[in-house]
Parts: structure tokens; sequence; C-alpha cells
């Protein structure tokens, strides 16, 4: 006989204690994943201002860093590192959380994220509607970029580009450039 794997709800997840982890359910599925490193958390401040500094010049909205909550079903919430929510979207952003699909998500891969980064956060944020997700490994010095109905991703080793809007000029992001300046 099976054994039984709980099921938890966002509503449940929230209010386990908080421990210097991140708690995530997907699909009910428990995900705990311990607190990043250094070259992680530099990847991320980077990474929010230059989409920062982008969304700005072109007035399209805002970006988030984690931990911030995104709440796509009872449950299934999770925290990327990186979130981008463009004006239309606003609507669904409230002082907690924001819910349904971001523009755009980021996860940088440490070795407790891997798996969970690459396969079930990936399966969840395509599923749900999101239309580009980013998944950036240091050590590989590169980034795996999927879209929804590619089943593989682009994987990115010289630039980066992120258009959220057809008429406006692409972010563009000089990869070599980028990882070398986490390496400090």
């Amino acid at each position: 006989m099976a054994a039984l794997v709980p099921r938890y709800t966002a509503a449940e997840v929230r209010r386990f204690p908080d421990a210097h982890v991140r708690y995530e359910v997907i699909r009910g599925e428990l995900f705990v994943t311990p607190a990043p490193g250094t070259r992680h958390q530099r990847a991320i401040v980077e990474l929010c201002r230059r989409l920062q500094d982008y969304l700005e010049a072109h007035g399209l909205g805002e970006v988030l860093p984690a931990p911030f909550e995104v709440e796509f079903s009872d449950d299934s919430a999770v925290q990327p590192d990186v979130l981008v929510i463009l004006e239309p979207q606003r609507q669904r952003l409230t002082a907690e959380r924001f819910h349904g699909p971001p523009a755009l998500v980021v996860e940088v891969v440490s070795y407790s994220s891997k798996r969970t980064d690459r396969l079930e956060k990936r399966e969840l944020y395509l599923a749900e509607g999101v239309p580009e997700y980013w998944v950036v490994d240091i050590e590989e010095r590169r980034v795996e970029r999927w879209r929804p109905g590619h089943g593989q991703p682009d994987l990115l080793v010289a630039q980066l580009e992120w258009q959220p809007r057809p008429d406006i000029t692409p972010l563009r992001l000089d990869l070599p450039e980028f990882f070398a300046k986490l390496a400090r």
C-alpha cells in the first residue's frame, strides 16, 4: 500500500514558522529551500536593477525580488527569485502577493533548487501562462529561456534579449559581463 503524501494549500503554508527557509507549494506538494548564497543574491540584485531600469525607461511596470509570493491557485503559491509585473497586470497585485502569471519570472539556480526550478516550477509557470521564464545558471554561465509551446529552452550564453512589447526596443543583457560581475 502506498504511503499517503500530505497535500498542502497556500493558506496552510503561509502559517508555517519563518525559519530562514522558503516555503512554496506546487499542486499541493510542499517545497522547502534553504537561504541562498552570495552569488545567488548578487545575481538577483543585478537582474532586478537592470530590469527595473528598463521598465522605468519605457513606463512598463515594476520588478519585485523574492521573497514575494505569486499565487496561481489554492494549491500553488511560489516565491520566484524575480518577477516582472507590467502595468496591465497591476490590478492583480495586492500588498501580500501577486495573483496569476507575471509577465516574466526568473529563478537563479542553486544547489538545493536545481530540480525544482527546472522541473516543477518550470511546468507550473508554463502551464499557468507565464509568457517567459528564465533559469539563470551561474555555474554554467548561461540562461535557459522557456516559453509556452516550446518543448526545449533557448540556451543563451552570449546575449539575452527580452521584449515585453513589440513596439519598444528589447532589453539586452550581455551574459559574459553579467556573470563576470557575480564572481567578485
